[in-house]
């Protein structure tokens, strides 16, 4: 499961799509109003998780769930982001791990977008490594070239492998915890500002 994530390289969506400034976000959460990419390529911000039924919000839904079925009722989009958290259990406390990408200052997750809902999800898939040595699940990360596949609705778009992972602090685990980047600092270092 992907729930949370950062977007931190907003001046890049700026200089793309010559709209508003988006503030940094290092704790992006279910339930908050978070930019994305619809498939006419507008830069909207929509609710993080789709509300179901039952009252909960669907905020991730499988690759190969949607590659079974001819269709789906929400639309493609793409979220912009420069890395998100998994858990590693263990302990009193899961450990929070943030995974980035050394190669690119910021990727975009395959995602699905309710029109009517205002609301999203993240598409996931199996993880690979690091992220598959601490948990099963991770986005589906895109590359350049698989941003436009997956808009323009190919099934098997091109996805992101080069990332690095590390612990960081155990603040995150509280949803509501600040959103400084001192959410992502590697516990071995100390800035002292």
């Amino acid at each position: 499961m992907c729930s949370r994530y950062t977007i931190i390289g907003t001046h890049i969506l700026r200089e793309r799509f010559d709209g508003p400034v988006i503030p940094p976000r290092y704790n992006a959460a279910p339930g908050q109003r978070l930019p994305i990419i619809t498939a006419e390529e507008q830069l909207i911000q929509a609710v993080f998780g789709i509300p179901g039924g039952d009252g909960r919000r669907r905020i991730n839904a499988r690759i190969e769930g949607l590659k079974e079925k001819s269709g789906f009722r929400e639309e493609r989009c793409t979220i912009p982001a420069n890395g998100f958290y998994e858990w590693k259990a263990g302990g009193m406390r899961k450990q929070p791990y943030y995974i980035s990408f050394p190669e690119r200052e910021l990727v975009a997750f395959a995602g699905i977008y309710d029109r009517r809902l205002d609301a999203f999800s993240i598409i996931t898939q199996t993880a690979i490594e690091p992220v598959s040595s601490i948990h099963p699940r991770m986005p589906y990360i895109l590359t350049k070239k698989g941003e436009d596949e997956w808009l323009a609705g190919v099934k098997f778009p091109s996805t992101e492998e080069a990332m690095e992972m590390y612990a960081v602090s155990k603040e995150i685990n509280n949803p509501a915890a600040t959103d400084t980047p001192s959410l992502i600092t590697r516990p071995d270092r100390h800035h002292w500002w």
